[in-house]
């Protein structure tokens, strides 16, 4: 069954629900229609609102990665104050010892000397052979991640609204049908006692209605209690008082005879297909930004310093230290260099190995929730079938037992069958009317399996 079909089908499709449609239409005094319950729930609940501020995390995220090329500038001005002995030699600093420029001597000087210095540094990696394409790439798709999830996430609740809202209007009917119960087994306890008080049935009977009665009453409070369960589950889900979520009840009509199951193959897009799909072509992305980065780097680099000292160049030692705060000497220095961690490599390659069995991972999400949608429409269509040979049948279930619970009554007045038979009887009657409900949920739900499956949820919600 596609929401997307031909006109005359489309026609055809909301002429057979009309009757029924009046539990989806617009508000009817304080009643909240299936269309504002989904766009309230949409609106309020906070996971929705949550993975909206993913997307705008994307968004910024984007434009961060953006900025991935700009250059390191760093600005530094230091005083200081110590001795200045230094040795021929090499070493790692290890970014821990301080650096110590002079004369050598032959004996360590224990003189003071003051000095300071500034200096402007900028490294800027000004090529990476596509290593920040790749970034911006996977940004981009982390992004549409969030947005594919956004729109899944909207998706799945406006599912569960649907299924609050029509087990609402399930147990709304149940509850009418316990209560016409409990109206059938009261008249039938009156009956039942007043015949017993006459001599003409044992006392037994009376007890056995009464038991009737109570049961009937007992499975009202059930319904009414899983009732009040869904009323507050639907109400968190939109944000209204509890007291406001009324669904909009029809007339109790039957279900008219739904549409003929389609073959046709399901819509391309839908936003569970869509998700998947976007996790799939991150992992993709996050291939590329590992493959980049076994790559040469090429950096542009400059720095300019200035120095003061209060040493001269003869190696004598001002005691004004003082005079080492001026700038005495200038420098600077540019550079072209090209970074190619070599050893790296096979690591790099470990890392891409393991990124590409992400990929596989994701592309077998992506099928499986492709497989499972497929395998919901084609259940849905078959419920459908089964939903349509149920609303033909019932009737005549529910017509028989009415009549069996009429005869029965009128035969035990007349001494001529037992309680027993006319307890069965009206549990016959009880049963007819539920089915009758359960047929009419099943055949909503149905048609509402497959639009999800074939992504027209929105579409059936706003034609009814």
């Amino acid at each position: 069954m596609r929401i997307h079909m031909t006109a005359k089908k489309r026609y055809g499709l909301l002429l057979c629900l009309l009757p029924f449609t009046s539990l989806f239409a617009g508000p009817v005094a304080d009643s909240l229609s299936l269309k504002q319950a989904v766009d309230l729930a949409i609106t309020h609940y906070p996971a929705v609102k949550a993975k909206q501020a993913l997307v705008k995390a994307g968004q910024a995220n984007i434009t961060d990665v953006n900025h991935n090329w700009y250059p390191a500038l760093k600005l530094h001005e230091q005083i200081d104050a110590g001795t200045d002995n230094s040795i021929y030699g090499s070493y790692f600093t290890m970014g821990m010892i301080p650096s110590t420029s002079g004369g050598i001597r032959n004996e360590n000087n224990a003189a003071l000397m003051s000095g300071n210095i500034a200096m402007a540094s900028m490294q800027w990696e000004i090529y990476n052979f596509g290593a920040y394409g790749s970034q911006k790439a996977a940004a981009r798709q982390d992004l549409h991640v969030n947005e594919a999830d956004l729109g899944n996430t909207t998706n799945q609740l406006t599912v569960t609204v649907i299924r609050d809202y029509l087990e609402l209007l399930r147990l709304n009917e149940l509850q009418k049908i316990q209560e016409d119960n409990i109206r059938r087994n009261g008249e039938m306890a009156r009956a039942v006692t007043a015949i017993v008080l006459h001599g003409l049935k044992p006392g037994v009977d009376s007890a056995v209605a009464a038991a009737e009665l109570s049961k009937a009453r007992l499975s009202l409070l059930e319904v009414s209690n899983r009732y009040n369960q869904v009323r507050i589950e639907l109400a968190s889900l939109t944000g209204l008082d509890t007291a406001q979520v009324v669904p909009v009840f029809g007339s109790g009509a039957a279900l008219p005879q739904l549409l003929q199951p389609d073959s046709a193959q399901l819509a391309d897009s839908h936003p569970l297909l869509e998700y998947y799909h976007a996790l799939y072509q991150r992992q993709q992305a996050q291939e590329d930004v590992v493959r980049k980065q076994q790559l040469p780097k090429v950096n542009l680099m400059a720095a300019g310093w200035m120095r003061g000292s209060s040493g001269s160049f003869n190696d004598v030692y001002d005691k004004n230290l003082f005079s080492g705060l001026g700038y005495s000497r200038y420098n600077y220095l540019l550079g072209l260099g090209i970074t190619w961690n070599v050893a790296d490599l096979k690591h790099t390659r470990d890392k891409l190995a393991v990124q590409r069995q992400k990929s596989a991972a994701a592309e077998q999400e992506l099928a499986t929730s492709r497989t499972n949608l497929q395998s919901l429409y084609q259940q849905a269509q078959a419920d459908i079938l089964t939903a349509q040979a149920k609303l033909k049948e019932l009737p005549l279930q529910l017509q028989a037992a009415q009549a069996a619970a009429k005869q029965k009554m009128a035969l035990y007045k007349h001494g001529l069958t037992s309680i027993i038979d006319v307890t069965n009887a009206l549990f016959v009657l009880n049963r007819a009317e539920t089915d009758m409900v359960q047929a009419h949920d099943e055949a909503w739900k149905a048609l509402f399996r497959a639009a999800y499956a074939d992504n027209n949820l929105r579409q059936l919600i706003g034609s009814l």
